[in-house]
């Protein structure tokens, strides 16, 4: 009898422990988890504005090489059609980095936004740069005008920048 009243008092107070346990820790797993999310979707916004830099670039290069064939008279019917898809594309790409920008200034921190918005002005410079043509008229394609590759180049180290203060902010 007495061994039937000590187990179900030492049960009592097990169960007492657990329910106090768990009401103490249940507020440490939602801030882990709410922690948690705030990282992933930090991430998922940087990995987005890297990826909307890196088209923006890519789309700009191409620009530049059709408008030098263009001006040299090198220019065929498809290269009409492609450069309307490349400006689609790049203002699509310059579009979305606005929005995952505008994401980050939302969130934060400071150091990010402020490396966020060197990228995109490195983005704009290079963009000024799309109608440079080459130095003496001829047309080479494999290497662009000085302009575009310093600008392009430019865009690139700031990139890396971001993604470098990104993976500090996001690990």
């Amino acid at each position: 009898m007495l061994t039937a009243v000590g187990v179900a008092i030492i049960a009592a107070v097990a169960s007492l422990a657990g329910v106090t346990l768990g009401a103490f820790v249940e507020p440490v797993k939602l801030r882990a988890a709410r922690r948690a999310r705030l990282l992933q979707d930090r991430a998922d916004r940087c990995a987005g504005l890297i990826e909307a830099a890196t088209r923006a670039r890519q789309h700009v290069v191409d620009l530049n090489v059709i408008h030098r064939r263009q001006k040299l008279g090198e220019a065929d019917e498809s290269d009409v059609a492609r450069e309307a898809e490349y400006e689609d594309a790049y203002y699509t790409a310059r579009a979305r980095m606005r929005a995952f920008y505008g994401l980050l200034v939302m969130s934060g921190p400071d150091d990010l936004v402020a490396q966020a918005r060197e990228l995109r002005h490195k983005d704009m410079l290079l963009h000024h740069t799309r109608f440079e043509l080459d130095a003496g008229g001829a047309f080479n394609r494999p290497v662009l005008p000085p302009p575009v590759a310093a600008a392009a180049s430019d865009l690139d180290h700031a990139i890396e920048a971001f993604a470098a203060v990104a993976r500090r902010h996001t690990s």
